[in-house]
């Protein structure tokens, strides 16, 4: 087989005649790049990202914000799993700035991170069999399994939870919960009432999710979030940009020019 000769592309020269609306679609291919670059979003945000990159950079620019956000949607297209709910609310829903503790992300309602923390009476083991009934090979196996059982490096109960005590924390108002089981319900009161003054004193959780919009476009998107989502929603004391939300352990995001959205004083379309 012959070699394959590989023909550098060229793209096709504008036709001057054809109007874009003045925009040729500079710029998005950085944008794009910076989406894909930052860590905090995830498969929706991204696409959510890219739809609005795509309609500010490569289209038209539209007559008013309704023309616009109905561009939005043709650019997110249509998902036949999801034929009878609105993507692009669902989207910006999954957007808005909120705190999203750990047992709510994805997984977090597994049974098995729901064990009590209680402190064990006596060591973990487990018992399949009678040690008579097990060969030697099989029983050292399975102290091995004993000993580095969670229940025993940590010296907690590990039984399933039924009683659960929250704790916020002082510096940034995240919060967790600690589940202990009816044997332990005695420590669970114990726990409660030591957190009891903490938790008063914690301030409002700096959110964690969410609130990638506003780093990338400029508009009003306090009003934008609530046509979005509900009336009553109010933004977090820390802002709507999660550029601006302090993240211990880490710098400040430096700030990045913003496009701007195209939105009359109406609202950007029918609810």
């Amino acid at each position: 087989m012959g070699a394959l000769n590989l023909i550098p592309y060229e793209p096709p020269k504008k036709d001057p005649s054809t109007k874009t609306g003045g925009r040729d679609g500079g710029g998005f291919a950085e944008l794009a790049h910076q989406i894909y670059q930052d860590e905090r979003a995830d498969a929706d945000s991204r696409r959510l990202l890219l739809a609005f990159a795509y309609v500010i950079t490569m289209l038209p620019k539209p007559a008013n914000g309704k023309e616009q956000f109905a561009n939005i949607r043709e650019a997110l297209g249509r998902d036949e799993r999801h034929r009878y709910t609105d993507p692009l609310r669902a989207l910006i829903e999954h957007d808005r700035p909120r705190y999203v503790p750990p047992d709510e992300r994805p997984g977090g309602y597994e049974a098995s991170k729901r064990t009590c923390v209680g402190p064990r009476v006596r060591p973990y083991k487990e018992r399949l069999y009678r040690a008579e009934q097990m060969s030697l090979p099989a029983r050292v196996e399975q102290e091995k399994r004993d000993a580095e059982d969670f229940r025993n490096t940590e010296n907690v109960c590990g039984a399933p939870g039924k009683d659960r005590v929250l704790e916020k924390l002082p510096g940034t108002g995240w919060y967790r919960w600690h589940w202990f089981c009816q044997r332990h319900r005695d420590h669970a009161a114990r726990v409660r009432a030591q957190v009891q003054e903490q938790n008063e004193r914690a301030p409002e959780p700096i959110p964690n999710a969410g609130g990638l919009l506003p780093c990338y476009y400029e508009a009003d998107w306090v009003r934008l979030y609530r046509h979005y989502t509900w009336e009553g929603w109010e933004p977090p004391v820390y802002g709507v940009r999660a550029d601006d939300w302090p993240v211990p352990g880490k710098e400040p995001v430096p700030p990045r020019a913003r496009l701007r959205l195209v939105i009359s004083s109406d609202e950007p379309e029918d609810a």
